[in-house]
Formats: structure tokens, C-alpha cells, sequence
């Protein structure tokens, strides 16, 4: 009879315990919890178009759980200053010159700086105006966002913070990955006097895979010829601005293997000049017999120029010829 009693009162605890649990798995399912969609570092980046006043950007906004809410809900957010020291440090230490900065608050609106998620729904999405035009190219630049408050169910121990980013991109190259350009071209030293271009040297053939960047509506920055920087100094010095004019067309004679043909396209005309106006700059002068031009159907810059870099005395220039094409899109 002892025996019969004891396993009765196991059994009732083992239900008991079974209720319980079934209880808590229940409320860890449908417990409501408000998050900030991201990615890894809790960081989501979007895309910018340069020369667009005010480019809206959206961040989403979720409730966890298998059903929708059950009533309006109201968050509001505030900036987290320390979110991007704390990703500094963690990921480069002392190398401050890696280190991404917060936007400054004049080149974004975020107004009213909380939303209403409706009941009967699970998402919602916070606007974002961002001006981009006047960023460092070489910069990250963060705007640090975090769950303040939430009127009803809680805020993720988690994904209560995003780090968005801010990438710019115009319609040769993006911030959001590496753009590349395959190169090839011919380079030729020699002196310029009166404009015109004299050698003391063979034309020699060049090719790379150039890094371009983008730093307005219509300019890209690239290094000339197949030269190359690590410094972010040298890069900035030392770096060309190539821009394009998309209403004028010129006519572009083509060369092949720096031979000149007798083939022309029409392309859109393209300016070129140092990316610093300083006088640390490297000197740009475009060929005085051909027209540096981009063809938007291949994707394809056709340049011609003379440079010389500041910390090289007297005349002497390299003349580049080059044709670039995007690697990929």
C-alpha cells in the first residue's frame, strides 16, 4: 500500500512537472520581443545614391513569437554612443585609423525617432534621410541605434541595437564591396613643354585589377596606371578623380594594344584632375590629342593622361593610356 502510494505521488509530481514545463516552453513560444533586424556585429548596411538630396534609407523593426500582436505597441529608440566605441575596440584595437565614426547628425533625420507597431501585426519600419554627397569615401560611418522603451511585451537582451551603416554607391562603383576594374594600357615617361609631350623612353604595356571608388553623383577616385598605395595618405594623395558627363557624347577613336585604329564610338566625355586640391597632390593633365570618354553599354572607361606625383622634381610626367572595364556588377 506504501509502495502503491509512492508511485502514485511520483507520478503526480512527474505531471505536475511535465504541466510545467509545457507552460514554460508555451510563454518562451509565444513571448513577444522587439528586435532590430541586423546582421553579424548586430551591423546592417544600406546602400545610398550619391547626388540624391535625401536618400530614405528603412530599418525593420519585428515582434518575435508565432502569432501577431495582440495590441498597438509604441518604441522608441535612442542613439548608443557606446555601441561604436565598444565595436572599435573589439575588432581594432589601438589601430585608430580603422576605427568607423558615427555619422554626424546633420547628414541624417530620423524624425520622430519611435514607432507604432499596429496589433494584428508583427513588423514595422523606422525611416531613415540620409545625405551622403559630403562623406569621406574612406571612412565607415555608423548611425548607433538602440531600444529605448517599448510600451508593452520587452525589448531583445540582444537585438535591442543595430550599428547602420551608411554605403554609398552611384552608377560605376559601391562602398558595400570592393569594385574592380580590369586594366590594361601602355605607360611612357618622358617631358612636357608647351603642352606637348616628348619621350626619352619605350611605351610599356600595363595591366591590373584597379580598386575604384565611388565619390559623387558621377566621379570615381582610381590610382593612375597600374600603380598601387596602402596608405590611406598616399592613396588620398596620390589618387585621380575621374568624372563623367553623361549629356555631352564625343566620338572616341579606339586603340588596340595601344595601337590607334580606325574604329570610333560614341561615348560620354570624361574630365580628369588630382582627387586633392593640395599642393601634396599629384599633378593630372589630360592628352591634348585624345579624349579620355566612358561607354555606358560595356561598362568601359577609355583614359588618357599625364601625371607626375608632388614629391618628383622637375618635368618629367608619365603618359598613360588606359582602358578600364567593371569587372563585375
Amino acid at each position: 500500500m506504501k509502495a502503491f502510494s509512492k508511485i502514485t505521488l511520483l507520478a503526480a509530481a512527474a505531471a505536475f512537472l511535465a504541466s510545467c514545463e509545457m507552460e514554460y516552453y508555451k510563454e518562451e513560444l509565444y513571448r513577444k520581443e522587439i528586435f532590430i533586424v541586423s546582421g553579424e556585429n548586430n551591423i546592417l548596411g544600406q546602400e545610398f545614391e550619391y547626388g540624391e538630396e535625401g536618400c530614405e534609407g528603412k530599418l525593420a523593426i519585428y515582434s518575435s513569437g508565432t502569432t501577431s500582436l495582440d495590441e498597438n505597441v509604441t518604441v522608441t529608440f535612442a542613439l548608443d554612443h557606446e555601441a561604436i566605441g565598444e565595436y572599435n575596440k573589439r575588432n581594432f584595437d589601438t589601430k585608430f585609423e580603422d576605427y568607423a565614426l558615427e555619422l554626424p547628425e546633420e547628414y541624417y533625420t530620423i524624425d520622430p525617432m519611435s514607432i507604432e507597431m499596429k496589433a494584428g501585426t508583427n513588423s514595422e519600419l523606422l525611416p531613415v534621410t540620409v545625405r551622403i554627397d559630403e562623406l569621406l569615401p574612406d571612412e565607415t560611418y555608423f548611425i548607433p541605434l538602440r531600444i529605448e522603451s517599448v510600451s508593452s511585451c520587452m525589448a531583445s537582451t540582444t537585438k535591442n541595437y543595430v550599428l547602420f551603416e551608411i554605403l554609398r554607391k552611384n552608377d560605376y562603383a559601391t562602398t558595400k564591396s570592393d569594385t574592380y576594374y580590369t586594366m590594361t594600357g601602355t605607360t611612357q615617361s618622358g617631358w612636357v613643354i608647351d603642352n606637348i609631350f616628348g619621350s626619352d623612353s619605350r611605351r610599356q604595356a600595363i595591366n591590373s585589377s584597379k580598386l575604384v571608388t565611388p565619390v559623387g553623383k558621377h566621379s570615381i577616385r582610381i590610382l593612375p596606371g597600374a600603380t598601387a598605395e596602402t596608405e590611406a595618405l598616399d592613396i588620398r594623395n596620390n589618387s585621380i578623380r575621374i568624372t563623367v558627363d553623361p549629356e555631352t557624347w564625343v566620338n572616341v577613336p579606339i586603340y588596340v594594344e595601344g595601337e590607334l585604329t580606325d574604329e570610333t564610338v560614341p561615348m560620354q566625355k570624361v574630365t580628369i584632375e588630382p582627387y586633392l586640391d593640395s599642393q601634396d597632390a599629384i599633378s593630372v593633365s589630360a592628352s591634348p590629342t585624345d579624349v579620355s570618354a566612358y561607354d555606358p553599354a560595356t561598362g568601359t572607361f577609355y583614359l588618357y593622361y599625364r601625371y607626375k606625383y608632388a614629391t618628383e622634381s622637375g618635368n618629367n610626367w608619365q603618359e598613360v593610356r588606359e582602358t578600364m572595364t567593371r569587372t563585375e556588377y
